[in-house]
């Protein structure tokens, strides 16, 4: 199901982006899809087949304006969601064990960590595993 074209348009003039036909369809699967994403994830999901390199292009071009974040979880495979996360908007992801899904949790975390003078801080990621709710039914 695609998503409006209003919709798409909306955000992504909210991030001052060309509304190509790849970028709309890439916002609509990110609205689709309330789990992260990965590159294949992301790839499988496009009903236009893309080289890597567009695609990447694509998705570094979303993160850099803030319409999407990455996430570095356990897996080592980089995983994709729709908001931007920065120091001022610091969340948590959730980690399920057992399906491996990645999604984010409302809420805010605060963390006091002493961080030496010479160390420029740029994102701090909170990971939360356990068993996520279609998982423990």
């Amino acid at each position: 199901m695609i998503m409006s074209t209003e919709l798409q348009t909306q955000l992504l003039d909210s991030k001052g982006l060309k509304k190509t036909p790849i970028r709309r369809e890439l916002v609509s699967l990110f609205l689709q899809n309330s789990n992260a994403l990965s590159f294949h994830d992301i790839q499988d999901g496009m009903s236009s087949k893309l080289d890597k390199s567009t695609l990447y292009r694509n998705l570094t071009s979303f993160e850099e304006a803030g319409l999407i974040h990455k996430i570095n979880d356990h897996s080592g495979i980089a995983k994709f969601a729709l908001g931007q996360q920065d120091l001022s908007d610091d969340h948590a992801h959730f980690v399920c064990d057992n399906c491996e899904t990645v999604s984010c949790m409302e809420g805010s975390v605060s963390i006091d960590v002493k961080v030496d003078d010479k160390v420029h801080v740029k994102q701090i990621q909170t990971i939360v595993h356990g068993i996520c709710g279609n998982c423990n039914s």
